[in-house]
């Protein structure tokens, strides 16, 4: 058959103005019933005893609020008196389960008496229904109800011919029903679809054989304009008077389908930022970060043209800045070009971008054309530009720059949309602000790192060339001493003393403050050393010291370390010389252990000694600093800031954990051997 012609109605088709619409209504799966103005049901058809899985017979003075769920349904739709009144309930069916429903209603008039007629929109069992007396009787009823139901209806021929249509059909599709009436079913469906329609209809008649679910199903319609309108179809077929019809219900879903279209573009969108706020953390690269985002951004939006101005201030005489293109995707050279400006005027800015920064929202262009904004059509006329979006990038009061998405299109830009541009942008100045703060940390590390060697090397230096004129000095004190010692009274004896001493200690600063600067310019490279072997090493060269004070030290299986020998056995020899020397009265008790604590170990000495006020532990880590006077305690005060140094320079901490007159317990990490050799 051609698309485009039109049949006259059969002969019989000219009454389903009025008897035909009961049969259809059955046949569709729509349930009929009548009450009376109180609301209790005096008949129903066979759709609906089927609906609600009562007996036609026990019905019969049902009132009709205890078959939904909602209580006095039925009195709010009539409230209106005599018009035809819709809502949806939920009709207690007969699995047990309240189903949803679309209900009309219109007050009707039987033989002087009023009643209340319905009919119940409920998902058909596509069963083939037959048409009852009680359906025909109540025919022009049910044709109100048809006409004001807000759901097409149309009824085809074996033809495909169709031969009724209610009012909605043109609401929603364009076309009124006297256009419909005779002419082809493929008139509402798009050219891409009505061959395959006619083929499926034809394999029907002649198989049985139905292609789709005709319960419910979701298909395009042809509006009178000439757009497509997404529809949801329930379908059935009936005989009237020896002739096959078919009968249609549809709504237009538009609002569904837009809304889920939304929900799966935020839902896009949503993943889109989160995937470049991902970039945004990882990202070492600003140029990089910008690329990502624009191609990001236009495809999410399916936008032609997508880039990135940064603000540039000129002079800062001027209250100017410069635009300068930092990234951009499918963009005209020329949209460039006229976009890129030299200076950005503070008054009637001409461009996207100008507006862009002027303004503390959005600026957002859906059609150019329609714009009253003039100056944007003259730039951008060249540039087949017919919509816009400029987002700033960063504070309005000090913007990084713009985000702008130029596209050939009129576009409607949802809320959504533009929410999605103004999170990127904000992913985008969050990025490049975390970019600047690191950058800006490395140069300030590079500039520390640079420093502490210059005070290393001095140390070095000092201590180094201090060695020489100090040990002049504690010579010549002696030579002094022994040469002129008959000449020289008690108290000048004392003075010589005082200053040879004061040379001595002087020196042993100068020693260790030269170790202290060797720490990590002299150092040895890492490798596997047990630790077993640096304290038994330790023990031999404290031997003499052991043995004066009548220490007892003990160690449990210490663990194989990654480090610098030489450096960790300097690190057991100040720890446990510290522990001999400040022990307080008795003989000192000392105990080494170590713990694994993922890849590092623990290593722990604690001691019997005289303890530490908890408020100084931090304190004795430092260079030169000192609990107790020479008098009571020999020392330089720099054995433990060495000891942090060396701990440090293995990537480890140290602490100490004590209280005066208990002891002292001093732990510090270290690199595990075996988690090295992992690692590789």
């Amino acid at each position: 058959m051609d698309p485009d012609s039109s049949s006259t109605p059969s002969t019989h088709g000219a009454n389903l103005n009025s008897d035909l619409n009961a049969s259809l209504l059955s046949a569709a799966g729509i349930a009929r019933f009548r009450t009376t103005t109180d609301g209790a049901i005096i008949d129903a058809n066979d759709a609906f005893t089927a609906l609600v899985g009562i007996d036609h017979s026990d019905l019969l003075e049902t009132p009709f609020s205890r078959l939904v769920v909602e209580d006095e349904a039925l009195i709010a739709l009539t409230r209106a008196e005599g018009n035809p009144a819709s809502t949806t309930l939920s009709v207690r069916a007969a699995a047990g389960t309240p189903v949803a429903c679309d209900v009309h209603v219109v007050v009707a008039d039987d033989n002087g008496k009023t009643v209340i007629d319905g009919i119940i929109e409920q998902p058909s069992d596509t069963s083939t229904a037959a048409t009852s007396a009680s359906d025909l009787a109540y025919g022009k009823t049910f044709e109100a109800l048809a006409d004001a139901l807000p759901d097409g209806i149309i009824v085809l021929d074996t033809d495909s011919n169709i031969q009724y249509a209610n009012p909605a059909v043109e609401r929603i599709l364009g076309f009124s029903p006297d256009e419909l009436v005779g002419s082809s079913k493929v008139t509402i469906i798009p050219p891409r679809l009505q061959q395959p329609h006619l083929d499926a209809l034809e394999r029907y008649l002649q198989t049985g054989e139905r292609n789709l679910d005709w319960t419910y199903v979701e298909l395009p319609g042809q509006h009178e304009a000439g757009h497509e309108v997404p529809l949801g179809v329930s379908l059935n077929d009936f005989t009237y008077e020896g002739n096959r019809y078919f009968v249609g219900l549809f709504r237009d879903i538009s609002p569904r389908k837009d809304a889920e279209r939304a929900l799966r573009e935020k839902v896009t969108q949503l993943e889109a930022v989160n995937y470049l706020g991902q970039q945004a953390l990882e990202s070492t690269d600003a140029d990089d970060l910008l690329e990502s985002a624009i191609q990001i951004v236009g495809t999410a939006l399916g936008i032609d043209c997508c880039l990135v101005f940064e603000v540039e201030p000129t002079t800062p005489a001027e209250d100017d800045s410069a635009l300068t293109v930092r990234a951009d995707v499918g963009c005209d050279p020329a949209l460039l070009e006229n976009e890129m400006t030299t200076g950005i005027s503070r008054t009637e800015p001409a461009l996207l971008a100008e507006r862009t920064l002027q303004s503390d929202d959005p600026v957002v262009v859906e059609s150019f054309e329609a714009d009253d904004r003039a100056a944007y059509s003259s730039v951008l006329a060249d540039s087949n530009i017919e919509s816009a979006m400029g987002v700033t990038i960063g504070p309005n009061d000090n913007p990084w720059g713009v985000l702008a998405l130029y596209d050939e299109r009129e576009r409607e830009f949802a809320t959504h949309d533009i929410e999605f541009v103004v999170s990127a942008a904000t992913v985008l100045a969050t990025g490049i602000e975390r970019q600047q703060y690191e950058r800006r940390l490395n140069e300030l590390v590079d500039e520390l790192e640079a420093s502490n060697e210059r005070l290393e090397q001095f140390a070095y230096a000092a201590s180094h060339d201090l060695q020489e004129p100090l040990r002049m000095v504690t010579s010549y004190l002696q030579l002094i001493e022994n040469r002129y010692a008959t000449a020289l009274d008690e108290e000048a004896e004392e003075f010589i003393g005082y200053a040879v001493d004061g040379a001595e200690r002087m020196r042993a600063m100068i020693d260790g403050l030269l170790e202290y600067s060797r720490i990590d310019t002299q150092g040895a490279s890492f490798e596997s050393v047990d630790l077993d072997t640096v304290f038994d090493d330790v023990m031999m060269d404290l031997q003499m010291k052991i043995e004066d004070s009548s220490a007892e030290i003990t160690a449990e299986s210490l663990p194989t370390v990654y480090g610098d020998a030489s450096q960790l056995r300097q690190l057991f020899q100040n720890l446990l010389s510290n522990a001999i020397e400040y022990s307080g009265e008795g003989p000192p008790e000392i105990a080494v252990s170590a713990t694994r604590d993922g890849q590092s170990w623990t290593v722990s000495v604690v001691d019997n000694g005289i303890g530490i006020d908890p408020a100084e532990t931090d304190r004795v880590f430092q260079v030169f600093q000192r609990l107790h006077s020479r008098e009571e305690y020999d020392g330089t005060g720099i054995g433990l800031a060495l000891c942090r140094r060396i701990v440090e320079r293995h990537d480890g901490r140290i602490w100490i954990e004590s209280a005066p007159g208990d002891g002292t317990t001093v732990s510090f990490t270290l690199p595990a051997a075996t988690a090295i050799d992992e690692d590789v």
